[in-house]
């Protein structure tokens, strides 16, 4: 079986964890290319729920598992959830030398930088992943290989100070982020061909959605790292044949955490219905996620940048409770329509969403197979977006998952 990359194709939350989880099986390593510890990836498991913010989502199937170097990581985090899981899991696991780390010091700055925004914040997680990104863009940041040895942070320190962050404590970082990190950093570039020259075959993990893509995103609504399949060969540093098919990741309708426009949002009675039934809660921060209906021209922009011909829809569960199932097709605005999702961009804030109520999922039972209205959904996402739906998730639990 060749390489197949997870990608989201919302503003994140999509259900990507639970797709990497139950595709692992067919899988001998799962690699996460980019974010940090700003990523939640939820796996529930025999009625136990597991949430991952920087080791892959194989980590439940016994599976290598690698972090890229194009990933922002925080030593301490990997720490904690290394101790949440049996020790096994520390000797399947490879960290790339090139990583980034995320310091405390990262944390209070992001802090600082939200509160100088004040009504513009971001609504970032605060876990310090875009000034980490940032110190990497200015030659500054500290790498997984560099704490290994006796680097010279004096430089690091002294930005820190002058940007009003107290850097007092970083050789303590440093020391207690060796110890993190001991017997795990290496080459996973290099790991990779070796698992593919042998004969075996990768999953690719992103962590957050296109729609975050700090080039491509929502900017400046956006994360601090590229979401899009085609980050993985830098993220990872293989070459782009190697990251093999993108498979997209969508709910049925849509959340976004945070700032920033969201053009199909809705309030009231609906979104309080649809945020308790699907338990939309941030992973990482347990805010509450906004809740919009599916968003048609956002997805095909998101195809489009992916390559994506197949995508995962989840969360059919959740509007099998609700009488209404909407799906915008276009954006109106000053009298015209479009579905340039990149035309609608500098005006996004300002648009009206053009709705379809295509099919009803309201009362449809998945335990014995697909029902008649999935199958309709399927039909009508496969023609309006020009992809296979290849697996329809419909519930949290990794069993209540069915491949087309």
């Amino acid at each position: 079986m060749g390489n197949l990359s997870v990608v989201g194709m919302q503003w994140g939350d999509e259900g990507k964890g639970k797709l990497v989880d139950y595709l692992a099986d067919d899988y001998d390593a799962v690699a996460r290319f980019n974010g940090g510890s700003n990523a939640g990836h939820t796996v529930v498991a025999g009625g136990s729920k597991h949430t991952f913010h920087l080791l892959p989502s194989g980590a439940l199937k016994r599976k290598e598992l690698l972090i890229g170097a194009g990933v922002a990581l925080d030593p301490d985090m990997l720490a904690e959830e290394l101790a949440s899981l049996p020790g096994a899991v520390r000797g399947r696991l490879m960290v790339d030398g090139r990583c980034s780390l995320v310091s405390p010091f990262d944390k209070k700055l992001d802090s600082a930088l939200e509160e100088m925004r004040g009504a513009a914040a971001i609504g970032t997680t605060r876990r310090g992943i875009g000034p980490a990104y940032a110190m990497r863009a200015l030659r500054l940041a500290l790498r997984a290989a560099d704490v290994m040895g006796s680097p010279d942070s004096s430089s690091l320190a002294e930005v820190y100070s002058r940007l009003g962050v107290d850097p007092s404590g970083l050789a303590a970082w440093v020391k207690t982020s060796r110890e993190a990190l001991t017997g795990l950093v290496g080459d996973v570039a290099s790991r990779i061909r070796d698992v593919m020259a042998a004969g075996g075959s990768v999953l690719f993990e992103a962590s957050q959605g296109t729609l975050l893509d700090l080039l491509h995103g929502t900017y400046p609504y956006a994360t601090s790292a590229h979401t899009v399949v085609s980050y993985i060969p830098a993220g990872i540093g293989i070459p782009p044949a190697d990251a093999g098919e993108p498979l997209g990741v969508t709910k049925c309708y849509t959340t976004r955490v945070g700032g920033g426009p969201f053009p199909t949002e809705v309030n009231g009675a609906v979104s309080d219905q649809i945020r308790a039934i699907g338990h939309e809660y941030g992973a990482t921060t347990g805010r509450a996620r906004r809740i919009g209906w599916l968003d048609l021209v956002a997805l095909r922009y998101a195809v489009r940048l992916n390559g994506v011909r197949s995508i995962a829809v989840s969360k059919l569960d959740v509007l099998s409770a609700m009488r209404e199932f909407r799906v915008c097709v276009a954006y109106r605005h000053l009298g015209s329509e479009t579905q340039d999702f990149f035309g609608a961009l500098s005006n996004l804030n300002e648009v009206e969403p053009v709705y379809e109520s295509p099919v009803s999922l309201l009362g449809a039972e998945y335990g014995g197979g697909v029902p008649p209205q999935a199958k309709k959904l399927v039909d009508y996402l496969e023609s309006a977006l020009g992809v296979r739906v290849r697996i329809l998730s419909y519930g949290e639990e990794r069993s209540k998952t069915v491949e087309l």
